[in-house]
């Protein structure tokens, strides 16, 4: 993650990406990146609430690009 390459992600939309981990669950985290070299974790949880929990990841990103 430090040289930016996080494995297993992809775009979830507006500006918010998903990185998924095979163990367990199938455990997804979603992130964002703010500026040139923060990251911003937005919300986590597994492939049985990824829909639920994109919605909420879109959610907190829009309201912290808001507050700004």
């Amino acid at each position: 993650m430090e040289l930016g390459l996080f494995g297993d992600s992809k775009p979830a939309g507006e500006g918010v990406s998903e990185l998924r981990i095979h163990y367990g669950p199938g455990y997804r985290i979603y992130y964002a990146k703010d500026g040139v070299n923060i990251y911003l974790l937005l919300c986590g949880g597994d492939k049985s609430t990824q829909k639920k929990y994109i919605k909420r990841a879109l959610k907190y990103w829009s309201e912290h690009k808001s507050e700004k």
